[in-house]
């Protein structure tokens, strides 16, 4: 449980003049061919032997006047070296912090004052404390010196409570062998690999704990660790069920830590009432622990924790506060019940129960983040954190552990804006989604959020860079949030950082991003895309046009959104233009505004069930925009220029890959090599057509199906923007479906004549060589050429019937008078020799046209 810092007043019942003998982190005891304890760099461990125990002082060397508790609650009023007395060490004279127990307290709560040796023969027949006492004192009788039993303690180097470097043996010439026989120091993960090892253990707590509180028995620890713990099969799951237990069973003492009432932190207090301050935790936890014959110790020191404000979690300031370290396999571990069963809303005076698995046998160099003890050997570390160190650290929850999370830079909580921009990196192992806020410090409290225009966040497969820019001058919170790449869930809080800014930078705000990065997904690579043609953070458009494309692993469909302060959604589309690929995504981008832009990529496989999702989101800046006039044609498809959507169709062998296609000549012919059986017809549209045009915008295309060829030629009446839209059919479908769409572009002054209106039955095979134009010059004659294939005759209709001629080339030809203007000239043919009706195929217009033999090829 984690709060701010509040005091005990009442610590009377905790002096203690006693001696109970505690391990230390670094002290290690046993049978008598054991040598002195070894400080291996960075780790202090304890070889196991049959004997391995807790050796007591002498009575005869208490001293008097021990110090009494302190009665700072760390996070709830705990008490900071508390009800344990002080021994003097016979080498170095150090006072030495014990421990007591509720047997040796008398009816007030105050201990007895007992000599050492009845104390240990006091304990259980299988205490490890009472063999290795009777043993020494057994040597000590049978030599009948007394200089004996002093030699033994230095060996032994036995202290209760926390221990001080000073009291830590000196290393002799046999050091560096004995500590290359210690195994490094166990982590969490080599204890156990997942907290699901537990789920019996766990099960049988919280059943029993139903059990306890429906029955009427009195609570007392005596009674309550045999049964939590009776599923247990090692001292590693006894702790478990101890620690479990507490998280779940006592609930955090607000009253106490508001200053409302007395502070409850004697274990019977505890046990009575279901609550406790953060020492209260601690207490029972060692009490529990020793009845279940294990090793335990309070740490007290200063802690750095989560709570509640307005309903959202917040960082608390340092505090004092008190936890535990357990002894397990030879080595001290370190948990925190307290932490681990929830926080404290002071705002609305309420417990939050929040079970955080993180606090139990936390690996110390995760512990030192939030824990600070104030004897720096229970930071089991080496070299210690100083407390500088420790209050200047980055603020991290037990969430960026447990993601495996690392700070790349900087690694200090408070940072100081350049040039009114600051910027943190993290590290992730695994692919991890992150999030961020930015506020404006109030106090120790954090205010409303200034949005996130104000900051841009860029992820890789591997970090995450937050760049901050904060909007006016002061002091401002930045919070870190994160989550799985796979999960669904909300987004946790991991870390923060405080930002002093002396001065905002001026400029334009970022557009707003709701997809909360920049750059590329993390996950991009699972999306199917490899590479991108642009790596930075910042995509530059200097004169308003953009070309993004993205290398693919298998085939993708892409949409695109650009977004602009001023850019309303009907102009954005007009903004883009997609072309998908068989390896490749491309999107060609036009800015009409000043300024900074955000472009989302989103995308899905071919033929998926799966929506589209984000794959990347560019920061584009633009300083010379494009004219509005002329910007892409409204209703462009995912498919522009030749890609899958051609291919799939059977098209090949495109004349024109890219979709966008600019001719001076207001001309162009568009040309794929197809299958016998599919059948390919086009539309051409614009925008904003001129009222000169006389007539419509299909007479401006004509599609030419040859045997393995398909020619779309396009001429354009007007300048502007044209949009070419292709579809097609085979044998197998009677409706054409669309294929791909291209833009043609000119910006000279064409005027071109449209093409002879077509009919249905002019289909593959049908060439018009001449004339090219569907309207001719008046009173002129025009030469007709024209392949009709199965026809049996060939006419042109007019104010004259003319009979065409077949030629050796397989072309029908001949002369026609064009006549008076407005006359309508019309190109038949009849299919059956047995039939003298004529199909219609083609139609002209007689007008003032230019000359015929004027056009383009086919």
């Amino acid at each position: 449980m984690k709060t701010s810092h509040d005091r005990d007043k009442s610590s009377k019942s905790h002096t203690t003049k006693a001696s109970e003998p505690v391990l230390s982190p670094h002290s290690r005891n046993g049978s008598h061919h054991e040598k002195q304890p070894i400080r291996s760099p960075g780790r202090w461990t304890h070889p196991r032997s049959h004997k391995e125990n807790e050796m007591p002082p002498p009575a005869g060397d208490t001293v008097p006047g021990q110090r009494g508790a302190q009665t700072s609650d760390v996070c709830n009023g705990n008490l900071s070296l508390g009800h344990v007395s002080q021994d003097i060490n016979p080498e170095t004279s150090k006072k030495l912090p014990r421990r007591d127990t509720k047997r040796n307290r008398n009816e007030d709560g105050v201990l007895k004052n007992i000599p050492t040796e009845q104390k240990v023969r006091d304990e259980p027949k299988d205490s490890p404390s009472r063999d290795v006492f009777l043993f020494w004192a057994n040597k000590v009788n049978d030599s009948g010196q007394g200089t004996t039993f002093h030699k033994v303690l230095q060996k032994s180097s036995i202290t209760s409570g926390s221990v001080s470097p000073a009291l830590l043996p000196k290393e002799g010439p046999w050091e560096e062998e004995k500590s290359a026989k210690n195994p490094p120091r166990k982590t969490r993960r080599d204890l156990f690999s997942d907290s699901k090892v537990f789920s019996h253990v766990d099960a049988h707590v919280l059943h029993m704990s139903q059990q306890l509180k429906s029955g009427h028995s009195r609570m007392s620890v005596q009674a309550i660790v045999p049964l939590i713990t009776a599923k247990s099969q090692s001292k590693l799951e006894m702790v478990r069920a101890i620690w479990f237990w507490l998280c779940h069973n006592i609930e955090y003492d607000v009253d106490g830590f508001l200053g409302l009432s007395q502070k409850i932190h004697v274990p019977e207090q505890v046990l009575q009432t279901g609550k406790a301050v953060c020492s209260g935790y601690a207490h029972l936890c060692r009490e529990m622990c020793r009845e279940a014959g294990l090793s335990c110790v309070e740490v007290p020191g200063f802690g750095r924790g989560l709570g509640a404000h307005g309903g959202q979690w917040c960082q608390q300031q340092k505090t004092g506060h008190m936890w535990n370290a357990v002894e397990l396999e030879g080595q001290w571990c370190l948990l925190d019940a307290c932490w681990g069963a929830g926080t404290v809303d002071p705002e609305r005076r309420l417990f939050v129960p929040r079970h955080d698995d993180f606090f139990f046998l936390t690996d110390p160099e995760h512990f030192i983040e939030t824990h600070w003890p104030e004897d720096p050997e229970w930071q089991l570390l080496q070299p210690p954190v100083s407390r500088e160190d420790f209050e200047q650290r980055v603020f991290k929850t037990s969430e960026f552990f447990r993601l495996q999370l690392s700070l790349l830079s900087p690694n200090t909580s408070l940072l100081r804006t350049a040039r009114g921009e600051a910027a943190v990196t993290l590290g992730s192992t695994h692919p991890t989604e992150f999030t961020y806020q930015l506020s404006k410090a109030q106090g120790t409290a954090t205010g409303e959020a200034v949005g996130a225009a104000h900051g841009m966040m860029v992820v890789s497969e591997n970090s995450v860079t937050i760049k901050v820019t904060p909007p006016t001058k002061g002091l401002f919170d930045l919070m870190v949030f994160a989550r799985h790449a796979d999960s669904q869930g909300p987004y946790n809080w991991v870390c923060s950082y405080r930002i002093q800014c002396p001065e905002p930078r001026n400029g334009e705000t970022l557009p707003e991003n709701p997809f909360h990065f920049w750059g590329l997904h993390q996950k991009v690579r699972d999306f199917g895309i490899e590479d991108s043609s642009y790596k930075g953070e910042l995509l530059v458009a200097p004169q308003g046009t953009l070309l993004l494309t993205l290398q693919t692993s298998r085939a993708l469909l892409a949409t695109y959104e650009l977004v602009h302060k001023d850019l309303d959604a009907a102009l954005s589309k007009k903004c883009l233009a997609a072309q998908a690929e068989e390896e490749k995504l491309s999107c060609h981008v036009l800015c009409p505004f000043q300024g900074y832009y955000r472009l989302s990529v989103f995308v899905k496989d071919v033929g998926g069930t799966t929506t589209f999702r984000n794959a990347a989101n560019f920061l584009l800046h633009c300083s010379g925009p494009v004219n509005q006039n002329e910007l892409f044609p409204s209703g462009l498809s995912l498919h522009c220029g030749s890609g899958l959507s051609s291919s799939s169709h059977g098209l090949s062998n495109p004349s024109h890959s890219a979709p966008i296609i600019t001719t001076k000549l207001g001309k162009c012919n568009i040309t794929f090599h197809a299958p016998a059986d599919v059948e390919v017809t086009a539309s051409l549209s614009k925008d904003k057509v001129t009222a000169s045009s006389k007539y419509p915008l299909e007479r401006y295309v004509l599609v030419t199906h040859l045997k393995s060829k398909i020619s779309v030629c396009v001429v354009l009446p007007e300048p502007g923007v044209y949009k070419v839209g292709l579809f097609g059919r085979s044998k197998d479908n009677e409706e054409f479906a669309h294929i791909c769409d291209y833009i043609v572009r000119c910006f000279s002054e064409p005027c071109w004549p449209p093409f002879p209106k077509v009919y249905s039955l002019w289909r593959r095979g049908c060439v018009l060589l001449e004339p090219r134009t569907g309207v001719l010059q008046e009173q002129s004659w025009v030469r007709f050429r024209v392949k009709v294939p199965k026809a049996h005759k060939a006419v042109v209709l007019g104010e004259e019937k003319t009979v065409l001629q077949l030629a050796p080339s397989a072309v029908w030809e001949g002369d026609v008078f064009s006549g008076a203007a407005g006359t309508t000239i019309r190109l038949a043919a009849s299919f059956s020799q047995h039939c003298s009706s004529l199909e219609v195929l083609l139609g002209f217009e007689v007008g003032g046209g230019p000359p015929a033999s004027l056009g383009c090829s086919g």
